[in-house]
């Protein structure tokens, strides 16, 4: 791919994002829409993690709670370290798949 090209979809995706800040100026600065900012916020959050193959731990915990609730979940650490070992496993130090 053309570095030009991502360079150019990137100053797209901020000019979108601009307009629709510009636009929507009554609704983002309203305090009573925070909440829903936030969540909204938390959500691409979730998606962008997900589209790369990083599970979300915040789902993991509450899985946990309603299905395992005599269980001890993992730490973030040890969850995220878990799903990269699942992903690409690798015994002895030699990676079988490449990560990239």
């Amino acid at each position: 791919m053309d570095f030009k090209i991502a360079r150019q979809g990137g100053a797209v995706i901020v000019k979108i994002i601009k307009f629709t800040i510009m636009s929507q100026k009554h609704l983002i600065f309203s305090p009573s829409n925070w909440s829903r900012i936030a969540i909204l916020w938390q959500r691409l959050q979730q998606s962008f993690r997900l589209m790369v193959g990083v599970p979300d731990y915040e789902t993991y915990l509450k899985h946990m709670q309603t299905h395992h609730p005599d269980l001890t979940p993992m730490d973030a650490k040890t969850f995220y370290r878990h799903c990269i070992d699942a992903r690409y496993p690798s015994s002895g130090g030699n990676m079988k798949k490449c990560p990239c």
